[in-house]
């Protein structure tokens, strides 16, 4: 396997747990103990705002540039911009809604974001793969081992 879908596939395996994990604290809110669902939540948005939120930053400063030049605009990369915005926006809204008590109301917003944060996420990480692929047999080695170092420093901290 090349490079650049080596690392694309570590990171998103790497992300998909805490993908699918935002179904689960969706699901027990409300019948776990509010304790429980708030540290849950806690760990997951320090996962986003550490990880996922730098991964779709790289993927926006190397990734998305790339691709609209091989394919010249015509195939544009605003729709994963577009889902990158609506999920920041989405993360704010979870990180505001964390410091509320959790009545009802709050209890079925936090449920209504995490389901719709799930949905985009599995979506958009299924299309990035697809990108991924073009990018992979539209580029050299040499440009594919680039992209994928560029994206192996997406954080701090490896994924």
């Amino acid at each position: 396997m090349h490079a650049l879908p080596r690392v694309a596939h570590e990171h998103h395996d790497v992300l998909v747990p805490h993908v699918d994990a935002l179904v689960a604290i969706a699901d027990s809110i409300g019948t776990a103990p509010a304790a429980e669902v708030a540290d849950r939540l806690d760990a997951e948005l320090r996962f986003i705002t550490g990880q996922l939120v730098p991964h779709m930053e790289r993927a926006e400063q190397t990734l998305y540039p790339e691709l609209e030049r091989l394919m010249q605009n015509r195939h544009s990369m605003t729709p994963m911009r577009r889902e990158h915005e609506l999920l920041r926006a989405l993360i704010a809204e979870l990180g505001k809604l964390r410091s509320q008590p959790m009545e009802f109301g709050v209890q079925l917003r936090l449920r209504r974001i995490l389901y719709r944060m799930h949905a985009i996420l599995k979506t958009h990480l299924a299309e990035e793969d697809a990108y991924i692929g073009v990018l992979d047999h539209n580029l050299s080695p040499e440009e594919g081992d680039e992209l994928a170092r560029a994206m192996a420093h997406a954080t701090s901290d490896p994924l």
